[in-house]
C-alpha cells in the first residue's frame, strides 16, 4: 500500500501536470481542433461508403447497373475528398486565434485559415508541370491534392501559415486603414501583407523548386520521401502499443488521452492508410473499431457485467445509464461514473485491455487469421456490425472480422472481471455501511 500510495502521489504530482501541460500546448490544441472539424465529414462519408459498398452482391450489381455508383461517389469526394482542406483551415484559424496582438486583443484566426487553404493548393499543385498533370490525368490520379494522404501536408503548412500570419499581426506589419473604414473590411486588408509573404514563400520557395525535383510536388516529397520512414515507425506494432498505453494512462488520471495523443499525432497517419490501402495492418478503423470496444478502455464488456451480475446499487445504476451510449462507443458514464479515473483498482484493466486487444488484432491480422480492417465506418457503429462493414474481402473475411471482435470482447471481459468484481464488492460494503 505504501508503494502504491507513493506511485499514485508521483503520478498526481508529476505526471498529470506534465501531461496537462502538453495537452494544453497551443500547437497540439490546433491540430486537435483541425481533426475535430473533419469528424462530421468522416461520419457522413462513412455512411456513404456503407451504402456504396454494402456487402451484398445483388446490391452492388444494382448500384452499378443503374449508374448510382457514380452518383454516390460524389458524396465520398465531397467528404473524404475535402478533409485536407477543412483541416488546413481549422488548424491555421485555431492556432492563429490562440495568439494575441500587442494590445492584448485576440488575433482573428479566420483570415489565417483562408490563407492556409490557398497555401495548401499552392504547395500541392503548383509544382505540377503541364506534362506531369497530363500524365496524372491519364492515370486517373489527378486530385488537386484532395485526399486523406495529404492531411499531414495540410496540417504542416497550416501551422506555417498561422505562425507567419501572427508574426505579421503582432509586429503590425500590416496595411492600416482609417478608423472610419468598417472593421470587417480593415481586417481583410490586414491579411494582405502576411498573405503575400506566405504565398511568396510557398510558391517561389517551395512549389516552383519542386518542379525540378523527381517528386514534382512538396506533398509527394513529404509523403513519399521525408514522411515515409515516419509512417513505417508510426504504423508499427510497438508504437501503436505505446500510443494505446499513453492514451489510456492519461484517461485514467482524468485527462482526455484521445485528444492529447491519438487525434493530433496518430489519427492523420492512420487515416492516410485507410479506405482501400492494404499495405498497413494498423489503420484508423483498426484502432477505432477494433481496439475501442465501447470506447476507450474496452469498457462495453464491463457494462454488460454491471447490467447482469452487479450487486451494488452504484454499478447497477451505472450499467443502466451506460448501456445505451456504450453500444455506440461512448463510455464517459463508465470512465467517470464508476469511476475509472484515479481509481487504482480499475485503472489496471482500463489500460491493459486495449493493449491485449491491440496485440490480438495485430498478430491475428499479420498471420492472416483476421482480415485487414481498412474501410472507414462511423465510429458510433456498434461492435460486430462495424467489423462486418469494415473488413476487406468477401463474406468469409467479414465473418472473421466479427469473430475477431467477439474474441477481443471476451478477452476484455475476462481481463476486467476480477477487478470489476472486486470494485463491486467494495461498493456493496460501502452502501451497507460496513
Amino acid at each position: 500500500m505504501e508503494k502504491q500510495s507513493k506511485l499514485t502521489k508521483f503520478m498526481e504530482d508529476k505526471f498529470v501536470p506534465a501531461a496537462a501541460s502538453i495537452g494544453g500546448q497551443r500547437h497540439l490544441l490546433a491540430l486537435r481542433d483541425g481533426i475535430v472539424m473533419i469528424m462530421p465529414l468522416l461520419i457522413l462519408g462513412s455512411f456513404a461508403m456503407i451504402i456504396i459498398e454494402f456487402p451484398i452482391k445483388a446490391w452492388a450489381d444494382m448500384m452499378e447497373r443503374t449508374g448510382w455508383l457514380g452518383h454516390s461517389d460524389i458524396i465520398v469526394d465531397a467528404t473524404f475528398g475535402i478533409m485536407a482542406i477543412i483541416a488546413a483551415f481549422g488548424v491555421a484559424s485555431s492556432l492563429a486565434g490562440s495568439y494575441k496582438k500587442k494590445n492584448g486583443e485576440a488575433i482573428d484566426g479566420i483570415p489565417a485559415g483562408i490563407i492556409s487553404v490557398a497555401t495548401f493548393f499552392i504547395v500541392t499543385n503548383a509544382g505540377r508541370t503541364e506534362d506531369v498533370i497530363s500524365d496524372l490525368i491519364k492515370s486517373e490520379s489527378f486530385t488537386l491534392g484532395l485526399n486523406a494522404e495529404n492531411l499531414f501536408v495540410a496540417m504542416l503548412f497550416a501551422i506555417f501559415t498561422a505562425e507567419v500570419y501572427r508574426l505579421f499581426i503582432q509586429k503590425e506589419w500590416v496595411i492600416k486603414l482609417p478608423e472610419s473604414v468598417p472593421l470587417a473590411i480593415s481586417r481583410q486588408f490586414s491579411a494582405l501583407l502576411p498573405g503575400l509573404a506566405i504565398f511568396a514563400i510557398s510558391w517561389l520557395g517551395i512549389a516552383v523548386p519542386m518542379t525540378y525535383s523527381g517528386y514534382h510536388t512538396i506533398s509527394a516529397f513529404l509523403n513519399e520521401g521525408l514522411f515515409s520512414w515516419m509512417k513505417d515507425i508510426g504504423l508499427s506494432y510497438p508504437i501503436t502499443m505505446l500510443a494505446a498505453f499513453l492514451e489510456h494512462l492519461m484517461w485514467s488520471f482524468g485527462l482526455h488521452g484521445s485528444a492529447i495523443v491519438i487525434f493530433p499525432f496518430f489519427e492523420p497517419l492512420w487515416l492516410s492508410v485507410s479506405d482501400g490501402n492494404l499495405s498497413s495492418i494498423i489503420t484508423w478503423t483498426f484502432y477505432e473499431n477494433g481496439v475501442w470496444i465501447g470506447g476507450s478502455g474496452a469498457t462495453l464488456p464491463v457494462v454488460i457485467y454491471m447490467l447482469v451480475f452487479a450487486k451494488s446499487k452504484l454499478l447497477k445504476e451505472v450499467g443502466k445509464v451506460a448501456i445505451g451510449p456504450g453500444i455506440f462507443n461512448i463510455n464517459e458514464p463508465v470512465t467517470f461514473g464508476l469511476p475509472v479515473v484515479l481509481n487504482p483498482v480499475l485503472m489496471i484493466p482500463y489500460i491493459v485491455s486495449p493493449l491485449v486487444i491491440t496485440t490480438i488484432m495485430y498478430f491475428g491480422t499479420l498471420w492472416k487469421i483476421f482480415p485487414v480492417l481498412d474501410k472507414i465506418v462511423p465510429w458510433t457503429t456498434p461492435i460486430f456490425v462495424s467489423g462486418f462493414l469494415a473488413a476487406t474481402g468477401g463474406l468469409f473475411d467479414k465473418i472473421m472480422a466479427v469473430v475477431a471482435q467477439l474474441l477481443c470482447f471476451v478477452v476484455a471481459y475476462l481481463i476486467w472481471l476480477p477487478f470489476i468484481r472486486s470494485w463491486d464488492n467494495v461498493c456493496k460494503k460501502r452502501e451497507a455501511g460496513i
